[in-house]
């Protein structure tokens, strides 16, 4: 029976900390990690590697946001409310941005197809050609020695 009830307690200490877990399962946002998705709206680099004033602008804004408790999602949010669209890195999966995550497949599915048609189309010509040697070789070989040639094949085939 004490056993129980020191299992019991063990589970009743570890319930606060589970429930604080699961109340802030986003951690916080930080200017790093913004900055490898969020470009610089004047020189169209990454802003972690922009050194223009527009970029600093950029950095002040996101490190608001930041120490209002911002997650990372909703500061790119505000940022694209702020610039625009084209702030962000990559696209997202939307209307014409789609054509981004689109085109490299049908790209490399177009080459794998291609690859695959000349491969064929390569063996078609090596087999012809290897039949019109076999053919010229059997036309160098007078009658006679082709018979005796197919005699000895028939005697070693099983």
């Amino acid at each position: 029976m004490s056993r129980l009830l020191t299992i019991a307690a063990a589970l009743l200490l570890l319930l606060p900390a589970a429930a604080t877990a699961q109340a802030n399962p986003e951690p916080q946002a930080s200017l790093p990690d913004i900055e490898d998705e969020v470009m610089c709206t004047i020189c169209g680099t990454a802003l972690q590697l922009s050194d223009s004033p527009q970029a600093e602008r950029e950095r002040a804004f996101i490190n608001d946001l930041i120490a209002k408790g911002k997650t990372k999602d909703e500061i790119k949010d505000a940022l694209v409310d702020e610039y625009g669209p084209a702030v962000l890195a990559v696209p997202d999966g939307k209307g014409f941005d789609l054509t981004a995550w689109i085109l490299p497949g049908l790209g490399l599915l177009v080459a794998l197809i291609a690859i695959g048609l000349a491969a064929m189309r390569w063996r078609r010509a090596g087999a012809a050609a290897a039949e019109t040697r076999d053919e010229a070789a059997l036309s160098d070989i007078d009658r006679e020695d082709a018979e005796r040639l197919q005699a000895d094949i028939g005697r070693y085939q099983v």
